[in-house]
């Protein structure tokens, strides 16, 4: 794993053991932005989907984990490559021990995207 990937891991792993959505979440995003630091990215639910219609990821989320994780732009670099290594990892990741068998696994959608861009569905 490079360095982006272990941040992004150990981020992950915390989320996982420390927070517990709502039973009524049907789906997840992770949302990516720009902070001066670099990007940040969070991970969100909602009680409301459609997977025909994205907009259901612009409402306020119905949960919100606690911490987000900010990675430098240095070590990143430009914004499609952080698009590119959150979507890689979140892909992969999500479908392997501890998250597949975490809240985040399972049937339920997950998606990742900028904030003000478009949402791909990782699984």
């Amino acid at each position: 794993m490079d360095e982006i990937e272990l941040g992004l891991a150990s981020w992950l792993q915390k989320i996982v053991a420390t927070e517990e959505p709502l039973a009524e979440i049907v789906a997840f995003r992770f949302g990516l932005g720009e902070v001066e630091e670099g990007y940040t990215i969070y991970l969100a639910g909602s009680k409301i989907y459609d997977e025909a219609d994205t907009e259901w990821a612009t409402y306020p989320p119905d949960f919100l984990a606690s911490e987000e994780a900010v990675l430098a732009e240095s070590e990143v670099g430009e914004w499609k490559d952080m698009l590119l290594a959150a979507l890689h990892f979140l892909g992969t990741a999500l479908r392997k021990a501890p998250f597949a068998t975490s809240f985040l696994g399972g049937d339920i959608p997950v998606y990742a995207g900028f904030d003000d861009g478009d949402l791909y569905r990782i699984k």
